[in-house]
């Protein structure tokens, strides 16, 4: 399985005219830091959105949700579960589209066996088939209510050739499924599978599909337990309790996007007609020496790992073509803007002012299912 699989996806094609006003768009995974922040973006724009969560009825996430501007009048929460398709059907009634933000990386077996650490079998079992197959049936669920627009937040995980490209390109780079399978990286593998999944699925029932290569999002949540996340909670734990993210400085490099930014994208790409297959989502790359520098300004010094060996070379950041990404939406925070909004919230959220959140955000008019 490769990227080559999926191959109308990997150039322009023609698409027929879209909805260009008000849209209702069901976004899968709307409690997750994506989907909030799509969440928050399409209610600003007036859209109407129908959220899934696992469940609909826990207050420590829905009170957020629904305290959003437009929330009361636009949006509806429902139950609903990646392992049962029908749930979905409730949510699904009545959209024009689907964001599918609720597929993340699965880093452990059930047993707390790191994915890396599994042999081929037992990583493919529980890492890979699950986001695979979850994937593969929100996209039908979505097709038999009648949705033809799906966007699938993915990964650049999926765009790394074995032979590194000077500038990466998404519709010409992919990443071999098998190559990974065989490194174990199951992580990466996940992505991987579930594009090629989607895509073959996608043109098999004529849908428009676009996919969002994300980097590792940084910056602000939208509800208190986005700083739980795997990446904002490294960063929390730096800050908070002092605890080491790396022990050594990284030689190489990572790519970065704000979560409002990945939000501008997903809603520009259902808005510009004729958008459709994979687009980088990110800002752009950095070295972790310039990362850790900016998180430097936030966290003890204890928390920070040592320093790159001097003589060491610089392994030089990923470079991208931006030209499909810039069709979209030209991402507005930079590495500093990123690494600080996060650490403001999380101070303000550490003294949450609680006044603005009140019984009557409770989505007493949502949908629980």
């Amino acid at each position: 399985m490769t990227g080559t699989g999926a191959s109308r996806y990997t150039q322009e094609t023609t698409i027929p005219s879209r909805p260009t006003g008000p849209r209702h768009i069901c976004v899968a995974g709307a409690s997750g830091l994506a989907g909030a922040h799509i969440t928050r973006a399409a209610l600003a724009l007036g859209w109407r959105v129908t959220g899934t969560l696992r469940d609909a009825t826990d207050s420590s996430k829905t009170i957020h949700l629904m305290a959003l501007p437009g929330a009361k009048e636009r949006l509806r929460l429902v139950s609903a579960n990646t392992a049962d398709p029908e749930s979905f059907a409730p949510a699904l009634d009545g959209a024009d589209a689907l964001v599918i933000a609720c597929l993340p990386s699965i880093r452990k077996a059930p047993d707390g066996t790191a994915a890396g650490d599994l042999d081929r079998e037992t990583g493919l079992e529980h890492c890979v088939i699950p986001a695979q197959s979850a994937c593969h049936n929100l996209i039908e669920a979505a097709h038999l209510s009648g949705i033809s627009d799906i966007v699938l937040l993915s990964s650049t995980a999926s765009a790394e050739p074995e032979n590194a490209p000077r500038i990466k390109n998404e519709l010409r780079h992919h990443s071999d499924f098998e190559l990974q399978i065989q490194q174990r990286k199951f992580i990466a593998a996940q992505k991987t599978a579930m594009e090629v999944a989607a895509a073959r699925l996608a043109q098999d029932r004529a849908l428009r599909l676009i996919i969002l290569l994300s980097g590792m999002i940084v910056g602000p949540g939208v509800l208190p337990c986005h700083d739980q996340g795997h990446i904002l909670g490294r960063l929390r734990e730096m800050a908070v309790g002092a605890h080491p993210w790396h022990h050594q400085t990284p030689k190489g490099s990572m790519s970065l996007i704000h979560p409002s930014d990945l939000a501008a994208l997903c809603l520009a790409a259902l808005q510009k007609p004729g958008s459709e297959g994979r687009y980088f989502a990110v800002a752009r790359s950095w070295q972790w020496t310039e990362i850790y520098s900016e998180i430097a300004k936030f966290v003890p010094v204890g928390a920070l790992p040592t320093a790159v060996p001097k003589g060491t070379d610089p392994v030089p950041p990923t470079q991208f073509d931006f030209t499909r990404r810039d069709s979209l939406a030209v991402p507005r925070h930079g590495l500093a803007a990123m690494i600080a909004s996060f650490f403001h919230w999380l101070d303000r959220h550490d003294h949450p002012d609680f006044g603005k959140v009140t019984a009557g955000a409770h989505p007493t008019g949502a949908t629980n299912r």
